[in-house]
């Protein structure tokens, strides 16, 4: 099996759901190790299709070169480099990720960890951050993630949407 397929029974994203989000009470269902990569002369996007909880920041900041409804759903020549960097910068999962390939500024590396938690849903962390297994193995190294607060999550620790489909709800914060 390579990269780009899915097993059976399970949703491959690149048959008509790349890039838009599930229905509101389902968790993702894309093929963990998909990923599509849209390059131009003077930048490199990568999409990883696990990562997306599709928050649609990167519609929201810049449609023309993230569109959904279209095929391939990133069009890296309908924006400048800087914009398509900046918008891929508001992924919060990193599920975005970009290279300059005209030697234009790598994404800033945040200097302190910021959690950010999402009303019914997960937590937004950013900054240097590397996230382990019991072992100390390093599962992830990042700058952008979603961390799972249902406890549902199919890919734990991170989020995948679950939360939607299991009803999710948070609890104010007691101290």
């Amino acid at each position: 099996m390579t990269a780009d397929e899915a097993p059976s029974g399970e949703a491959d994203a690149g048959e008509g759901g790349t890039g838009a989000p599930p229905d509101p009470g389902e968790p993702n269902r894309v093929f963990s190790r998909l990923t599509r990569e849209y390059s131009s002369d003077v930048i490199k996007v990568q999409w990883y299709a696990r990562r997306c909880i599709h928050s649609a920041a990167c519609i929201r900041a810049l449609p023309q070169v993230f569109n959904p409804s279209r095929r391939p759903w990133i069009d890296v020549d309908a924006g400048n480099a800087d914009a398509i960097a900046a918008a891929v910068t508001r992924c919060p999962t990193g599920a975005l990720q970009f290279e300059r390939l005209d030697g234009g500024p790598a994404e800033p590396v945040p200097e302190t960890v910021e959690i950010l938690a999402i009303d019914n849903g997960p937590y937004f962390v950013r900054g240097p951050v590397k996230v382990e297994d019991s072992k100390g193995g390093v599962i992830r190294s990042d700058t952008r993630l979603a961390l799972c607060r249902c406890g549902q999550s199919k890919h734990m620790p991170f989020c995948d949407n679950t939360h939607r489909a299991v009803g999710f709800r948070s609890q104010p914060p007691t101290e």
